[in-house]
């Protein structure tokens, strides 16, 4: 994954993560369009319905790439977490945790 740790920007990091999921694509390259700064919106101040089911597509895409990896599990923990997410904070914390998890 792409050096994510360094850039504490919660969109940008959110860009990346989506980027990355959707095997490094371009800017709105995926097939939704999620992989942007600006999709990272749908987390402020409340994560939305729809934040809700964009980290849900993005982490669901990372357990189907995983799922023959140790970490597909823990992938799966985190996915299960995003229907309870509430603000943005709770937005930051799934996409952090989803990083590092990829980091190790």
């Amino acid at each position: 994954m792409a050096n994510t740790t360094i850039n504490t920007d919660p969109a940008f990091r959110f860009e990346d993560l989506a980027r990355f999921a959707f095997d490094n694509c371009p800017k709105y390259g995926d097939p939704w369009g999620y992989a942007a700064q600006a999709v990272y919106n749908n987390f402020i101040p409340n994560v939305e319905l729809k934040g809700k089911r964009i980290l849900s597509t993005i982490l669901n895409k990372l357990i189907y790439d995983n799922r023959y990896n140790n970490i597909c599990s823990e992938l799966l923990k985190i996915e299960n977490s995003i229907w309870s997410a509430n603000s943005q904070s709770d937005a930051i914390n799934i996409i952090n945790k989803t990083i590092e998890l990829l980091h190790d």
